[in-house]
């Protein structure tokens, strides 16, 4: 439990050495002095303190480290700290609860502060998760979230802090294939998913941002062109059909994958050269433009439906254009098939039904791409 607060200024509560013992453990000295950490880096945070930002006789410093000065009276609100390590690799789909701080081995999973060991109940302490490396998801569905916080107990203080270069991002969705001879319309795109989840219901959820560090949805795959086909006039009467491009990736990570055009042609294969692009991490593929086919003389044409292109960072993806043909005389059709959607763009923030709005106010808005008020994680 948090150690108690100060009751004014001067102090009206008193703190002893034993509750200090009790909430970060004893030293090997016993000394108030090796409560302070000496030059500590975890992850980008330089110079960690025991506990900081919220300490101290008005509640708004940190505990000493190195060798500066430690008093008794900068304890008072002090709390012990786990600093759950999202900052050593890449990494996708993450449970900060189950993958790391419920690790067996502490190594690579998460830090405690001090010489305390890992509690068992998190209430009145502080749970940092430390973002400094690349946190991506998959695209298997809108509310499926690259970094999910888990569930803590009541009263806890959970932070989840993006630093310099750090990103969550959802994954984008793949486009849509194109129109053509197995099913004459485009495929839709997939939706993109999400970056951040909030599990926690027993209290508020700090986030920050620091440099640029990000949180970002997914973009949705772009949605496939339509074909167009039919049966032309003139001798020898031949059959022409022309498929619809495929849709682009949307943006994310991973990125959304461009998909092929339409089957068609005498194979019945899919056509590689109207492929939409993948998406990147930023930005969403370009769709595929369709193909054409046309008989000379009577200029009986039929042109595929370009693909959609892949969305931007928790955008959704451009819907697929209908085939189109003309000209000429036909003994049949010519038919025309449409185009289809394109996926949703992921949020950059979602929580469970249950959970507090979380704390945004230390996080730079522009590095926040995406809804921040979406619900369902999963």
């Amino acid at each position: 439990m948090a150690l108690q607060a100060s009751g004014g200024n001067p102090p009206q509560n008193s703190i002893s050495f034993s509750q200090i013992e009790n909430e970060f453990g004893q030293n090997s000295e016993r000394s108030l002095g090796d409560y302070r950490m000496n030059n500590l880096n975890i992850g980008a945070l330089t110079e960690v303190s025991l506990d900081r930002d919220g300490c101290g006789i008005n509640a708004n410093s940190s505990i000493p480290v190195d060798n500066q000065e430690i008093k008794f009276s900068d304890f008072y609100n002090a709390r012990l700290n786990v600093i759950i390590n999202c900052h050593s690799s890449n990494e996708n789909r993450v449970h900060a609860k189950n993958d790391k701080y419920n690790a067996s081995n502490p190594s690579g999973n998460y830090t405690v502060v001090g010489p305390g060991s890992k509690p068992s109940n998190t209430s009145g302490k502080k749970i940092i998760i430390h973002v400094n490396k690349q946190i991506g998801s998959n695209a298997e569905a809108i509310n499926r979230c690259a970094l999910r916080t888990g569930t803590w107990n009541a009263g806890t203080d959970l932070r989840v802090e993006v630093a310099n270069n750090g990103i969550i991002s959802g994954a984008g969705g793949d486009g849509g294939e194109g129109g053509g001879n197995e099913d004459a319309n485009g495929k839709p795109g997939e939706n993109g998913s999400s970056g951040l989840g909030i599990q926690y219901t027993g209290g508020t959820t700090i986030i920050t941002t620091e440099g640029n560090g990000r949180i970002q949805g997914g973009g949705g795959g772009g949605g496939g062109g339509g074909s167009a086909y039919g049966k032309t006039e003139r001798s020898p009467k031949p059959t022409i059909r022309a498929e619809g491009g495929g849709g682009g990736g949307g943006a994310g990570i991973p990125a959304g994958l461009g998909a092929a055009g339409g089957q068609g042609g005498g194979a019945g294969s899919q056509n590689p050269n109207h492929k939409g692009e993948n998406g990147s991490a930023t930005s969403g593929g370009e769709g595929g433009a369709g193909s054409e086919r046309d008989q000379g003389g009577e200029g009986n044409n039929t042109q595929g439906g370009n693909g959609g292109d892949g969305g931007n960072l928790a955008s959704s993806g451009g819907k697929g254009a209908n085939g189109q043909a003309g000209g000429g005389e036909w003994e049949w059709g010519p038919q025309t098939s449409g185009g289809s959607n394109g996926g949703s763009g992921g949020a950059a923030i979602r929580r469970v039904g249950n959970a507090p709005v979380p704390n945004t106010s230390g996080a730079t808005e522009s590095n926040i791409t995406g809804s921040k008020t979406a619900t369902g994680v999963s």
